[in-house]
């Protein structure tokens, strides 16, 4: 009461143009009226029908002059009958009754990208200082990709908080300067960041949302839902193609768990992805934009760890995250990205080229770097040790599919949280194609929140070169103690 009295006294004090809504009806349970006898006699409620919003909302707009009342009846009985005949076509329709089909209209369908697309823009990456002879960091080439986005897509238009600045972690540093228009702000409201992103999608435009943190995901969850489940709900007339951008994801000692979250949501209808280096940045935007525009709904993580890291190995200095920035080329979902025993990159083509009896570590991210700094202290193996680069999470990729059948012991390393990691879900359906060897193992995680100032909870080395020892102890038969034995003794004085 005391609040209505200074919120009633302040009205009528000031010149703000104000909307005060006065014995306005209350509605109880879902629906409105299925349970309204519970709380109130049928006298209040056929009291309240008398007088209902509607009506006085239409007398005011007739008394306005913006409509007359024949004109509303006209147009509530159209309202009405078109009501109908949608009910009429719905319950006509055939039910469904197979699960494929149902899967299948999760996304659009996944539309064909010319494997030699090429940058439209000459120069581009001079403009925004790119060293393309002695490469950068990823973060430049996050940057450049999104400068090169802008350019090719007329109707993009680049979303998030503080993003006309920057954002949070300077990758779009100097884009709202080259395109005023399309590199907005907005305020830190997760929930309408993401609902006008859905908006934006409607009306033709290709949207891409920046999410300043992982966590705050959480903050615009309605939305989000909404926008991953629509094309289902739709049969495809109203998909919502945009692209995520969700960064402050996965190790750092800042801001704690809510900057260093490491956990995803991955609901039907969304395609999720998460590259470990510049490179694959840029190709896998490429892709990842030509579906957006196609309608698919796509989020791609951004490791903070990675954004301006240089090397593999900070004591070696390495220069191995420092990439040039490629001029043409996409890498589609399909793909994987894998590291030969000695750790260096193999060509796009050959990914899937391994030779049988080979143990791999499966990882992305962070994870990646990690595994390439266990792959460098493994001498006493007998057995050839690739690292394999896995950017989708929320599908197997096919080339995986062709991989796995060659391998007789595979890690997975996750660095999401244990229980709520997407190699979970890898595992399972890998398990279900009769793709898995007889020796596997898979780590994760913490399954915990991340504390302030320390790495403790996140995948690292040592973790990976633990998960590795046991899953090669795997591989030898019950009655082989000897080899094992010898192996264990061989790699815990390597490692």
């Amino acid at each position: 009461m005391q609040a209505y009295t200074f919120t009633h006294e302040y009205i009528q004090h000031t010149y703000i143009r104000t909307i005060r809504y006065r014995d306005l009806p209350r509605r109880f349970a879902h629906s409105g009226n299925d349970r309204e006898e519970e709380y109130r006699s049928k006298t209040e409620i056929a009291k309240q029908q008398e007088t209902t919003v509607l009506a006085g909302a239409c007398h005011q707009a007739v008394q306005a002059g913006v409509f007359t009342y024949p004109e509303l009846l006209s147009r509530y009985e159209e309202l009405m009958e078109t009501t109908k005949e949608a009910f009429a076509d719905a319950a006509a329709e055939p039910k469904n009754t197979s699960r494929t089909y149902l899967v299948a209209t999760n996304s659009a369908p996944l539309r064909k990208v010319d494997a030699k697309w090429r940058m439209p823009v000459k120069g581009l990456h001079e403009r925004l200082k790119l060293s393309p002879k002695k490469g950068d960091v990823m973060r430049k080439h996050m940057t450049a990709t999104i400068g090169e986005a802008l350019e090719s897509y007329p109707e993009l238009v680049y979303i998030g908080e503080d993003v006309g600045y920057g954002g949070y972690y300077k990758v779009t540093d100097g884009l709202s300067f080259a395109y005023p228009k399309r590199v907005r702000d907005f305020p830190p409201d997760e929930t309408s960041l993401v609902g006008a992103a859905i908006g934006y999608s409607q009306v033709g435009l290709l949207p891409v949302v920046e999410i300043p943190y992982a966590k705050y995901l959480d903050c615009g969850a309605d939305m989000f839902f909404e926008a991953a489940i629509m094309h289902w709900l739709s049969n495809g007339i109203s998909p919502n193609g945009m692209l995520i951008r969700l960064q402050g994801f996965g190790p750092g000692v800042f801001g704690g768990n809510f900057h260093t979250h490491n956990s995803l949501h991955m609901p039907p209808g969304l395609d999720v992805v998460c590259y470990s280096n510049g490179r694959d940045y840029v190709r896998g935007w490429r892709y990842a934009l030509e579906q957006a525009k196609g309608g698919r709904l796509v989020m791609s993580v951004d490791c903070t760890d990675l954004l301006n890291r240089r090397h593999v190995d900070l004591d070696a200095k390495d220069s191995r995250l420092l990439y040039s920035f490629p001029e043409d080329g996409v890498l589609p979902f399909s793909s994987v990205v894998s590291y030969d025993p000695h750790g260096n990159r193999m060509e796009d083509d050959a990914a899937v080229d391994i030779p049988a009896g080979s143990v791999a570590i499966i990882t992305y991210g962070t994870g990646i770097p990690e595994a390439l700094k266990v792959q460098r202290k493994e001498k006493e193996l007998g057995r050839s040790l690739y690292v394999i680069d896995t950017p989708l999470l929320s599908e197997v990729p096919q080339d995986l599919r062709e991989i796995m059948p060659k391998l007789s012991s595979v890690l997975f390393a996750d660095i999401c949280k244990d229980g709520g990691h997407p190699y979970a879900t890898t595992i399972s359906r890998l398990q279900s194609e009769s793709l898995l060897p007889s020796a596997w193992q898979c780590i994760a995680a913490t399954p915990s929140y991340n504390p302030l100032g320390t790495y403790l909870t996140f995948t690292g080395e040592e973790d990976i070169q633990d998960g590795l020892r046991k899953v090669i102890m795997r591989s030898y038969p019950p009655g082989d103690e000897m080899k094992s034995e010898q192996l264990d003794s061989r790699v815990e004085s390597q490692w």
